[in-house]
């Protein structure tokens, strides 16, 4: 697949997916368009006239792919397309602030976490028997249409994905004589073996960001356990791992200031041997390597309880509210197809939620083979409402520890205390 300078665009995509969700006080917009979508006013959209279709992302600068398929659809309509481009940061607080004025737009490109969210607050059109009578449902992978999914109904179409996976510097490992680690005793071995001075084995992100829980959320699935489930011996082995990394010298405190490009910086710039990182960063890792180092990718090691992924990305949706709710599927179903997806999908660097899609030959060149066999095993996270408290109680424990504040078991528990009641709701 071409790496560009569009890649580089895209890859800003994969790391918003994973940015968490973040409500600012801010309403800054920033409007943007292509060709025959025009750009437009966030404000008072509700379809516009009888002949727009009006589309919200925050997609800022996105490849040219992504903004074709809105061209292409127009020409095959007749329908103009009002694409607004609205800062991430203000996304989720203008969603929910044009629900309560009965502004939404048509069509809502969303970062994944937030259609389960968005569903349970009734601000997404359930779309189960369009799907259904589509026919296509069955291609997707399960990880992204578990994204899309809320109490047995379907409020989204997959846009594009990602996942957590496993970097390394092969160049190291090979002279080192380190096989590239399969699961977690393997990685922790490997991490000690691998650390000299001014080299750490393993670094990852276990800052104040979704990037962190996009990490520990994989750790705790490999385990075996989910949100609701804290307590247990099993979750506090995902934590006890972290701290026992740390503890063995083979992975720097400097992880709870690093999000996930910060830790890929590490491994490129050689002061790190294995990372885990975002299957959209690897354009730029494998561009920017050390000389003489050759960038190596692998599944997630796995946990006593298998394998197991975080999974990224954005899925369109209806507004509950629009008028036009035909077209706009009919927009969400002709980008979703091959011709429509591909371009896109190679400019952003990012991988297909359709397994159809991903047996071109465009994804049969390594590393792709190894991404999708991760993809297969992503997990997401659909958590309703609540979820941003979820996150938060789990940087706290997960910082608290690795800062040394707090033990792992006491960690969890103040976590699970925040949680459970979550869960429930």
């Amino acid at each position: 697949m071409k790496h560009n300078r569009a890649a580089t665009r895209g890859r800003r995509l994969g790391a918003m997916a994973v940015a968490g969700v973040v409500v600012a006080s801010s309403l800054a917009l920033a409007g943007c368009s292509s060709g025959t979508a025009q750009s437009g006013s966030a404000s008072g959209s509700g379809g516009g006239d009888d002949n727009t279709l009006v589309v919200w992302d925050y997609a800022q600068d996105p490849p040219q792919g992504y903004l074709d398929r809105f061209d292409a659809w127009s020409q095959k309509t007749g329908i103009k397309v009002d694409r607004v481009s609205i800062r991430y940061e203000d996304f989720l607080s203008k969603i929910l602030q044009a629900a309560a004025a009965n502004s939404l737009p048509d069509v809502i490109g969303i970062d994944n976490p937030w259609n389960s969210a968005m569903a349970a607050q009734g601000v997404l059109q359930d779309i189960t028997d369009r799907v259904d009578e589509w026919g296509e449902w069955d291609q997707y992978y399960d990880g992204p249409k578990e994204s899309a999914t809320w109490d047995g109904k379907i409020y989204g179409v997959p846009n594009e994905s990602n996942a957590l996976i496993m970097y390394y510097d092969k160049t190291v490992l090979d002279e080192e004589g380190v096989a590239v680690p399969t699961t977690w005793d393997e990685l922790r071995d490997a991490a000690k073996k691998l650390t000299t001075d001014g080299r750490y084995g393993f670094a990852t992100s276990m800052t104040k960001s979704e990037n962190s829980v996009f990490v520990f959320e994989s750790l705790l699935w490999q385990a075996g356990k989910d949100l609701d489930a804290l307590r247990t011996p099993e979750a506090l082995s995902a934590m006890q791992y972290l701290k026992d990394l740390l503890d063995d010298g083979s992975m720097s405190s400097e992880v709870l200031s690093w999000d996930l490009q910060g830790a890929a910086t590490e491994l490129v710039n050689g002061r790190a041997a294995i990372t885990f990182g975002g299957t959209w960063l690897y354009p730029w890792m494998k561009d920017n390597m050390a000389t003489g180092h050759e960038l190596g990718v692998a599944v997630l090691p796995a946990g006593a309880a298998g394998q197991a992924s975080n999974l990224g990305g954005e899925n369109w949706a209806i507004a509950a509210t629009s008028q036009k709710q035909d077209e706009a599927f009919d927009l969400i179903t002709f980008m979703s197809q091959s011709d429509q997806a591909l371009s896109f999908l190679e400019d952003a660097a990012q991988l297909p939620s359709r397994r159809d899609i991903a047996s071109d030959p465009a994804f049969s060149e390594a590393p792709f083979p190894t991404m999708l066999d991760q993809l297969e095993v992503a997990k997401a996270r659909v958590y309703g409402p609540n979820y941003p408290q979820m996150a938060d109680a789990l940087v706290t424990a997960f910082q608290s520890v690795l800062s040394g504040e707090a033990q792992p078991e006491d960690a969890m528990t103040t976590a699970a205390d925040t949680i459970e009641p979550l869960v429930a709701k």
